[in-house]
């Protein structure tokens, strides 16, 4: 095959594309298959098509950074919840030996069982939560109204 377009039959216009032809021939490209190396896709797509690309885009990544952020408080609360655990645990063995030893002293009179002083252990840390929400929630009623006061003045 000569490389003259004139005399291999072949009009100016037309020698490219054979030229391409030859090459995805050479390469086991099929015809019609755009050639990696010259694509363009900014050349492809018209301006209207770029803009939905470009706004497709900016949608992903806005809900790529919401999941990340549901995925890293997902994982702050579970951490959180597994020290909440380790504390409550620690407290627990705390009123646990506390009880054990008001057994043998002031509650002596009593003659508290095993499943009595689990119970007054039970009765001890149901009291103890209470206050603890108690007074929790009031800071928190607090804050939220400072906050709400805060933000109306805004």
């Amino acid at each position: 095959m000569s490389d003259d377009p004139q005399t291999s039959g072949q009009t100016p216009a037309q020698a490219p594309e054979a030229q391409a032809a030859e090459h995805h021939r050479r390469i086991s490209m099929p015809n019609g298959m755009i050639d990696p190396r010259n694509y363009d896709p900014r050349k492809a797509l018209d301006s209207a098509a770029v803009e939905r690309v470009l706004k497709a885009q900016a949608a992903a990544r806005e809900r790529a950074a919401a999941s990340t952020a549901v995925f890293i408080g997902t994982i702050v609360t579970l951490v959180t919840s597994a020290f909440g655990l380790a504390a409550a645990l620690a407290w627990n063995s705390a009123i646990s030996s506390w009880i054990n030893d008001l057994s043998k002293g002031p509650l002596a009179q009593f003659n508290l069982s095993g499943t009595a002083k689990l119970v007054v252990q039970a009765l001890l840390i149901t009291i103890l939560a209470i206050i603890a929400v108690v007074i929790l929630n009031r800071i928190a009623g607090r804050y939220a109204k400072k906050n709400a006061f805060k933000a109306s003045e805004d």
